[in-house]
C-alpha cells in the first residue's frame, strides 16, 4: 500500500470514527432521509427497503438494553460524604473493589450531608435538565458511544475550568459525545472542539481545554482518545434483527399473503398485463380483512408461493439475536423482560430470577457506578479534598434481601464460635465495631470460647500493657555507641534551608503556572485552527490583496492574538495577587483577612497590558520567518501549512533547541511577576521593614541572581530600596522585587525567572553586627561591615 493510500484510509477512517455508529455504514453513499423515514424505518423511496438508521429508535433489543441499565443507575440514590482527608483519598483509591465496600462504606454511610452547594448542584444540575434525566444520559451516551462528555458551568453558564484555583461549578451538563472533537497536537491533547446548534443544543460551540471538560471513555484499541460503543460489536446482530423484525412486518401487514404469481402460454400485451396487474391491486385489502377472490379470463395459471423453512427459520433466529445484543451490552434476558423462567416457587424459577437480578446490580450495576463515580469526582473535589460523592447501590430491595441472607449465614458461623467483627467484616453485614466483639461465643452456655479450653492448655501470650515500663525490654548496646551515634548527628552537614524553602514557594505556585499556560495554549490552539484555515483561502484565491500584502499579516493577526492572551489571563492574574498576598500574611503570622486593593490590580493589569500584547509580534516573527523560508525553497502549499504547523506546536510543547515552550515561558513569567509584586505590596501593608532575594536554585540559575542572594541573604536591604542585580548582558540594574521592569529592567533579567523577594525583620543590633529575622529561614547575623540602615 502507498503512503498516500495509508493516509487517505487513517483520514477516511477517523471521519468516520467522530460520526455516530449508526450513520458510519451510510458514509460513503450520501443519501436524504424524512424524519418519519428515521423513526419508524419505513423505505424512503419505493425500491429501496427499510433502512437501520438509529439502532436506539429503530430496535426494541437496543432500547430496551440501553435503558434499563439507565433507569436501574437511576434509580440508585446518590450521595456525598465528608471524610477526613486520608480516608477521602483512600476511598477514591479503592472505589470499586471489594475492600472499598466492606471496609468504607460503613464511614460513608455515617458521614452523609444532606445540604449545601454540592448537595444543591447534583439535585438540580441545570434549569434545562433534572437530575434523573442527567444520570440516565450519562449511561445511555455511555452505553451508545462508549464515551459520556460533562461540560461544568458557573451560574452563568459559561464553562469552569476545574483546574483554577477555586473553581465555582453551579450547574452541569452532559453533552452529546457527537459534538466534541478531539484536538490534539504531537502527542498532547491540547482541546476539545464543540460544535453547538441553537435548536439542538443548550449551549454554544465553542473551544474547550481538557480541565474545562469530564470526559470519560471505554476501551478503544483503535482511537486512544475516544471510547468504543458496544453499538460496534453489536452491529451485525442489530442488522440481522431489524432485517427479520422488517420481513415479519411485511408478511403480517399481508395478512401472510406472499402475493400470486400469474403465467401465460402465450405472450400478453400491454393492455392485457395492466388489467391482470389492476385484478391483483384490487384484491389486496388492508390487514385484518380477508382479501378477495380473483377472477382472469384467459388461459392463466394461477400459483401462490409459500414461506419456505429457511424463511420460517429466519424469523425464529430473533430470540438467538436479542440474547447477543442483550449479552454485549451485558444485560440478561430476564432483566429485559424476556424469560422463560417460571416464578413458580416449586420450579424454583423465582430463586433463579432473584439470582440473576442480583448478580446483575453487583457485577454490571455496581462497576457502571463506580465509573460515574470516579468521573464527578473532579467536580466534587471542587467544593471541597473532604467530599466522596458514591452511589448507594445498598439500598436497592435487591441488595437488601441479600444482606438478610448474608446474615442467616453470619448467624450459623456465630452458632460455631466465629466472633461478631470478624463476621462482619467478612460477610459486610454494616454493623459498627463493638467492644467485646472479637469474641466467639459457644451457643449451649452463651461464655467465651476461650474459656472451655482444658486445664493446663496452652494459653496465647499476653500483649503489653501501654505506659506499663514492666513490660518494656531493655535498651541495648552501652554507652560508648550511644555516644558515637550522637556525635555522628552532630557532624552531619546542615541541610540547605534556601534551597529548600525555594521549592516549597515553587511547588505551591506549581498549580498557577500550570493554569496560567493552560490558558495561553488554548489561545494558541484556536489562532492554529484560524491561521490554517486562512492559508487555505489564500491558497483558493478568495483574498484578492495577497500581492499587496504579506502573507504573514493575511493568516494571522498579531494584534487580536495579544488581545486574547489578555483577556484570558485577566481573572487569574487577578487571583495570583490575592493568592500570593495571602501566603504572605501566613508566612508573617497575620491570620485576619485582607483584600487585594483593587486600585492595585487594575494597575498592575495595566502594567502588564503591553508586554502581554507583544506576544502577538513575537508569533508573527516565528510565522513570517518559517513562511518565507518555505516560500524562497518554492514549497507547495501543503507544506507550507505543515511549517505553520510546526510553529504552533512549538509554542505549545517546545522543540529542538527550546527549553522551554513559549506557552510555559510566558506562564512562568507572568506567574513570577505577579506573585512578586503581590508579595511586595503585601509586606508593605504589612510594616514589613527588610527584604531579601531568594534565587533559584535550579539548574539554570542566572549568575547575576545568585549574586544578589548571596548579597543579601544574611544582609537584609530595607523595603523601600532597590535590589542591584547584574543582568546577563554585564550591565547592574535596579529591580524593587524579582520579575520587576518599573526602573527598567531588561527582559534577560525578568523573562522565565524564578526568584522570590522573602520577608526579613530586625530583631537584633550592637556596635559590631546586626541580627534579623528572615521569614522561611530564622535568624542571620552579618558583621556591619556590609552596612545597613
Amino acid at each position: 500500500m502507498k503512503l498516500s493510500d495509508e493516509i487517505f484510509l487513517t483520514n477516511f477512517t477517523l471521519s468516520l470514527r467522530n460520526k455516530p455508529v449508526e450513520q458510519q455504514s451510510a458514509s460513503v453513499e450520501k443519501k436524504s432521509y424524512s424524519l418519519a423515514d428515521f423513526v419508524s424505518g419505513v423505505p424512503d423511496t419505493e425500491n429501496s427497503g427499510a433502512q437501520l438508521k438509529s439502532p436506539y429508535a429503530q430496535s426494541a433489543w437496543v432500547y430496551i438494553a440501553v435503558s434499563v441499565l439507565a433507569e436501574t443507575v437511576t434509580g440508585i440514590p446518590f450521595r456525598i460524604s465528608r471524610l477526613s482527608g486520608n480516608q477521602a483519598r483512600h476511598v477514591r483509591e479503592l472505589r470499586g473493589s471489594a475492600h472499598h465496600q466492606a471496609a468504607l462504606s460503613r464511614s460513608l454511610n455515617e458521614n452523609i450531608i444532606e445540604s449545601g452547594d454540592v448537595v444543591d448542584l447534583f439535585n438540580d444540575p441545570h434549569p434545562t435538565m433534572h437530575k434523573l434525566l442527567f444520570w440516565e444520559q450519562l449511561v445511555t451516551w455511555a452505553q451508545l458511544r462508549g464515551e459520556f462528555f460533562i461540560l461544568p458551568l458557573d451560574e452563568n453558564d459559561n464553562v469552569v475550568d476545574l483546574k483554577d484555583r477555586h473553581p465555582r461549578v453551579r450547574r452541569m451538563l452532559t453533552l452529546a459525545p457527537d459534538l466534541f472533537w478531539h484536538m490534539v497536537i504531537g502527542y498532547k491533547l491540547e482541546g476539545w472542539r464543540y460544535t453547538g446548534s441553537p435548536l439542538l443544543t443548550p449551549v454554544p460551540s465553542e473551544m474547550l481545554l481538557p480541565s474545562e471538560v469530564v470526559h470519560w471513555r471505554n476501551t478503544n484499541l483503535y482511537l486512544y482518545w475516544r471510547g468504543m460503543s458496544p453499538l460496534t460489536a453489536a452491529r451485525v446482530a442489530i442488522d440481522s434483527d431489524f432485517a427479520a423484525e422488517m420481513f415479519q412486518k411485511g408478511l403480517l401487514m399481508n395478512n401472510a399473503d406472499t402475493g400470486l404469481i400469474v403465467s401465460s402460454p402465450t405472450t400478453l400485451n400491454d393492455e392485457q398485463r395492466e388489467q391482470i396487474l389492476q385484478a391483483l391491486r384490487e384484491r389486496q385489502r388492508k390487514s385484518g380483512t380477508t382479501n378477495r377472490p380473483i377472477f382472469l379470463n384467459g388461459d392463466f395459471k394461477i400459483e401462490k408461493p409459500t414461506i419456505s423453512n429457511v424463511d420460517m427459520q429466519f424469523l425464529e433466529t430473533r430470540k438467538f439475536l436479542r440474547q447477543e445484543i442483550g449479552a454485549i451490552f451485558k444485560v440478561p434476558e430476564s432483566i429485559m423482560g424476556f424469560s422463560e423462567a417460571k416464578s413458580s416457587s416449586l420450579s424454583g424459577g423465582g430463586q433463579a430470577l432473584d439470582t440473576e437480578k442480583l448478580t446483575f446490580v453487583q457485577n454490571i450495576v455496581s462497576t457502571t457506578c463506580h465509573r460515574i463515580e470516579d468521573a464527578v469526582d473532579p467536580i466534587i473535589k471542587t467544593f471541597g479534598e473532604d467530599l466522596v460523592g458514591w452511589f448507594d447501590i445498598d439500598s436497592l430491595p435487591v441488595m437488601q434481601e441479600s444482606r438478610r441472607a448474608r446474615l442467616d449465614a453470619a448467624s450459623k458461623a456465630w452458632s460455631m464460635g466465629v466472633p461478631l467483627n470478624t463476621l462482619n467484616k467478612v460477610y459486610d453485614l454494616g454493623f459498627p465495631i463493638i467492644a467485646g466483639g472479637d469474641k466467639g461465643y459457644l451457643p449451649f452456655s452463651v461464655q467465651p470460647a476461650d474459656a472451655m479450653q482444658q486445664p493446663g492448655a496452652d494459653q496465647p501470650p499476653s500483649e503489653d500493657v501501654p505506659g506499663d515500663e514492666s513490660n518494656k525490654e531493655p535498651e541495648t548496646g552501652d554507652d560508648f555507641e550511644k555516644a558515637q551515634k550522637f556525635l555522628t548527628r552532630l557532624k552531619a552537614p546542615p541541610q540547605n534551608h534556601t534551597g529548600k524553602l525555594w521549592e516549597r514557594h515553587m511547588r505551591a505556585r506549581k498549580k498557577t503556572v500550570d493554569l496560567f499556560q493552560s490558558k495561553v495554549s488554548k489561545v494558541i490552539v484556536e489562532f492554529r485552527a484560524k491561521t490554517l484555515a486562512k492559508l487555505d483561502e489564500v491558497h483558493l484565491k478568495t483574498f484578492p490583496d495577497v500581492t499587496t500584502r504579506s502573507l504573514v499579516d493575511i493568516i494571522f493577526d498579531a494584534h487580536l492574538f495579544g488581545v486574547s492572551v489578555k483577556n484570558i489571563l485577566t481573572g487569574p492574574i487577578a487571583a495570583a495577587l490575592q493568592q500570593s498576598s495571602d501566603e504572605v500574611r501566613q508566612e508573617i503570622g497575620l491570620d485576619d483577612p485582607w483584600k487585594y486593593p483593587p486600585k492595585d490590580v487594575a494597575e498592575f493589569l495595566l502594567s502588564r497590558e503591553q508586554p502581554i500584547m507583544e506576544t502577538g509580534q513575537t508569533v508573527r516573527g516565528q510565522i513570517n520567518t518559517t513562511l518565507q523560508e518555505g516560500i524562497d525553497a518554492g514549497e507547495t502549499h501543503e507544506q507550507l501549512a505543515a511549517r505553520v504547523k510546526s510553529v504552533f506546536n512549538r509554542l505549545v510543547n517546545g522543540g529542538p533547541g527550546m527549553t522551554t515552550p513559549q506557552a510555559r515561558r510566558v506562564a512562568q513569567t507572568e506567574v513570577n511577576m505577579a506573585y512578586n509584586s503581590a508579595r511586595h505590596t503585601s509586606l508593605q501593608h504589612s510594616g514589613i521593614k527588610y527584604k531579601s532575594w531568594l534565587s533559584s536554585h535550579g539548574p539554570t540559575v542566572r549568575a547575576g541572581h545568585a549574586l544578589a542572594e548571596e548579597e543579601t541573604i544574611d544582609a537584609p536591604i530595607p523595603l523601600d530600596e532597590p535590589f542591584q542585580v547584574e543582568s546577563p548582558e554585564g550591565a547592574v540594574e535596579q529591580m524593587m522585587f524579582p520579575g520587576d521592569d518599573s526602573l527598567g529592567a531588561s527582559a534577560g533579567n525578568i523573562i522565565n525567572c524564578h526568584c522570590v523577594n522573602l520577608a526579613a525583620q530586625k530583631t537584633d543590633e550592637d556596635e559590631k553586627s546586626v541580627t534579623f529575622h528572615i521569614y522561611g529561614i530564622g535568624k542571620r547575623t552579618f558583621q556591619k561591615e556590609h552596612t545597613c540602615n
